[in-house]
């Protein structure tokens, strides 16, 4: 798994973050699937764009990650939009799991932010 957190601003609230990952996402890389998240989370983005294009496969383990980092963000008033094309096995492993509906999935990364305005308000204090 490599990744590359990019923000697409200035880090911090009110903010859009991307998190660009790639290759095989299970047991093996989960410890560096937290570590990324941790990173992504630390500056509480208002957005974190999940890059998962160039992702090939995805388990049970680190869907389990992705669902917890989601929870996090939302509990702190941010949003976690997964960006796709997704690959064949994620698309599945999140239609296996009824968990497809629990994400924001997008196209690309420019249509993150606009997938989550309309299905939260925004924090105070932020456009």
């Amino acid at each position: 798994m490599t990744d590359d957190t990019s923000p697409a601003r200035p880090p911090g609230p009110g903010r859009t973050a991307v998190l660009r990952l790639s290759g095989d996402l299970d047991y093996d890389t989960g410890q560096e699937l937290t570590e990324s998240l941790d990173a992504a989370l630390a500056d509480r983005p208002d957005v974190l764009a999940v890059d998962l294009s160039a992702v090939t496969f995805a388990d049970s383990f680190a869907l389990r990650l992705l669902v917890l980092a989601h929870r996090r963000l939302e509990e702190s008033g941010g949003a976690m939009v997964l960006v796709g094309p997704l690959a064949t096995p994620v698309r599945r492993l999140l239609e296996i799991t009824a968990t497809d509906g629990h994400f924001t999935i997008a196209d690309s990364v420019a249509e993150a932010g606009a997938a989550v305005r309309g299905r939260r308000p925004a924090r105070p204090g932020t456009p």
